[in-house]
């Protein structure tokens, strides 16, 4: 075999494996053996307090991110969609990211994303309300995470 042939080989057999080896760091499994025609269905979404830490820096905090939990049917491999809104009380929203996972067989999985952090700045004329949509096999489940008062800067 040729030396330029060899090489070429070579490298594609090293992009196969790194790319092999990648996984997922948002929670969920890499299991993909889950299909349309199993049933799944979201049983419940809780997510931890918000807290002052959770806030942006410019409000004092440090933006970390939130711990959502999602029980479901246990079926790995089922992609999930969570997304962050702040439903401002002007009646706008405004988007703080969103992420995709792939459930857990265990029925329970976890989601750990770096959404932007909450950071409403308006000192009282806009209030926010944040609320995470879990998106999951046709089913939506919306759970609220904290409301901020701007004028207070406090977290209801």
């Amino acid at each position: 075999m040729p030396l330029k042939q060899l090489t070429g080989t070579f490298l594609t057999l090293a992009a196969v494996a790194a790319l092999a080896g990648c996984s997922s760091t948002t929670g969920g499994t890499a299991d993909t053996s889950a299909t349309s025609t199993e049933p799944f269905a979201i049983a419940s979404a809780k997510v931890s307090s918000m807290t002052k830490a959770n806030l942006c820096r410019d409000l004092g905090g440090q933006g970390q991110a939130p711990t959502l939990t999602i029980s479901h049917t246990a079926t790995a491999g089922v992609p999930i969609r969570v997304s962050l809104t702040d439903y401002l009380s002007d009646g706008s929203t405004y988007n703080h990211r969103s992420t995709r996972v792939l459930s857990d067989g265990s029925g329970t999985t976890t989601v750990n994303y770096g959404f932007l952090p909450p950071c409403n700045t308006t000192n009282g004329r806009l209030d926010s309300d944040y609320r995470f949509t879990v998106q999951a096999n046709g089913e939506t489940e919306t759970v609220r995470w904290g409301r901020f008062d701007s004028a207070s800067n406090t977290i209801r």
